[in-house]
């Protein structure tokens, strides 16, 4: 098909990257501009995520498009969780970290008093990306007291493996996140600390997908279950918030923090005498962070690793594409014939695309679920790994592309951009009204109309992000 050749793909792929760039310089004066309640065009459509009412249920085989899509808006709220841990000036002085001042003096004429001039700090800004590590170390200290505190609440409260419950912290879904995509690691861990519950866990899509603030990704846990995170496992239920913003338990804390960075002995019995329940219950947390960073190393580099995964997320932005539905469901059908070649070539490395691996971490997340599917469907259990060389991942890939060409006869690689996959979208769309053939489809008019939505919707999201007021959609336009 013409429309979808690769000439006219990078074309259109070109073309989108341009107008993102003009669009962040200017933003496109082709629409009446108002505020966010004035602004009914809303990327994601709620109707999106209506099927996760229905997960607890009967939770689907295959990962759910509404599972998909929360987990781009997590990925979302994780960028800016570090964006806003790593911007914090309160944890700069925290883990006292200050740009070094440097003053060189100089004169024009040897006659000339000298003048000093002090020199920008270079590595400052690196400096200050040293606090997300610090900022996991207690994150991470703080999910083995959670998973602790819910398996035994599992088991001895008879909690059931999904819902509300399980709904941890933000920090604390960060580090189980990230663990629960090496699962072959995550199901040793359980064994070595006896945990006999937690692999049972359906991950909280829907919980999670009603915590987040899609317009700014902040993560609110509810009010009933931060009470009862509290009472539970002793954890206060927003560890950025407690590390700048209580004063009641941080003032107490902030030496801790300066350790923490330093990796100092601290006297901690000695402070307790003057903390109360709260405040000695967030100390210890954070010197057990202080005395376990060694044992905590693996789990933290789980989360860094990550970090490489969300950065592409982000850049991608699908959550806020206007062709995310089509994006997803097509993701998933890919998922599965990428499993299917697992089962047709057991000895063989295949390496997924973007696409597929989000719907491959979808699946991870709900461990004992995956684990059974993958099983039945495979033959055999398969790992995840994501600390594989950047050469073997590259030669498995190319591999992957040749098998799966060969065995479906579809193109592996394509290009993700809106541009493309909303026209895509808009072509599958037409195909299915004239009975699955594309011949009478009238491209142009596709492209033209597509391309009017993508604009627009690129502006929203840039507006949004620089805090301008946002564009109104031109009623009886677009999709």
């Amino acid at each position: 098909m013409a429309l979808l050749s690769p000439g006219r793909l990078a074309a259109l792929h070109q073309m989108g990257a341009t107008e993102t760039r003009v669009l962040q310089d200017k933003p496109s004066d082709s629409y009446e501009r108002g505020y966010a309640e004035d602004v009914d065009h809303i990327i994601p459509s709620p109707t999106l995520f209506d099927s996760l009412r229905d997960q607890h249920l009967v939770p689907d085989d295959m990962p759910a498009i509404s599972q998909c899509a929360t987990h781009l808006e997590l990925l979302e709220v994780f960028h800016s969780l570090r964006n806003r841990v790593i911007q914090s000036r309160y944890l700069d002085n925290a883990f006292n970290i200050h740009p070094s001042k440097r003053i060189v003096y100089h004169r024009k004429h040897r006659r000339q008093k000298k003048v000093g001039k002090e020199l920008r700090d270079t590595g400052f800004e690196g400096r200050r990306e040293e606090k997300w590590k610090y900022y996991l170390n207690i994150a991470t200290a703080r999910f083995e007291q959670w998973i602790q505190g819910i398996d035994t609440a599992m088991n001895d409260l008879e909690i059931p493996p999904c819902g509300r419950k399980v709904l941890p912290p933000l920090d604390v879904l960060v580090v189980w996140h990230a663990f629960l995509l090496n699962p072959a690691d995550f199901k040793e861990y359980c064994l070595k600390k006896r945990l006999q519950h937690v692999q049972k866990i359906i991950f909280p899509w829907r919980e999670i997908h009603e915590a987040i603030d899609s317009t700014t990704w902040r993560f609110t846990v509810p009010a009933d279950q931060a009470g009862w995170i509290l009472q539970t496992t002793l954890l206060e239920p927003d560890l950025l918030h407690t590390l700048t913003e209580d004063s009641h338990i941080n003032y107490l804390a902030r030496d801790l923090l300066r350790n923490l960075s330093e990796s100092r002995w601290y006297n901690l019995a000695a402070n307790l005498r003057q903390a109360n329940d709260r405040q000695s219950a967030f100390m210890q947390t954070i010197h057990a962070a202080i005395n376990n960073q060694i044992e905590h190393r693996p789990l933290v580099e789980n989360v860094q690793r990550q970090c490489i995964f969300v950065d592409k997320m982000h850049a991608h932005r699908w959550i806020r594409s206007p062709a995310v539905q089509g994006t997803l469901t097509r993701a998933v059908d890919k998922y599965e014939n990428f499993l299917e070649l697992f089962r047709l070539y057991p000895n063989k490395f295949l390496v997924p695309t973007l696409d597929v691996d989000l719907v491959w971490h979808t699946h991870q997340c709900s461990a004992e679920l995956y684990r059974g599917f993958v099983v039945d469907r495979v033959g055999r259990f398969i790992n995840h790994e994501d600390n594989i060389s950047r050469g073997t991942l590259d030669t498995g890939f190319t591999s992957t592309e040749e098998w799966y060409q060969l065995r479906f006869g579809e193109q592996y690689q394509v290009c993700l951009c809106w541009y493309c996959e909303a026209i895509l979208s808009a072509v599958e769309e037409e195909e299915v009204k004239d009975g699955g053939s594309w011949e009478a489809v009238d491209v142009e008019e596709i492209v033209e109309r597509v391309g009017e939505e993508v604009e627009f919707c690129r502006d929203l999201e840039i507006s949004r992000q620089k805090g301008r007021r946002l564009p109104r959609w031109k009623h009886g336009a677009g999709v």
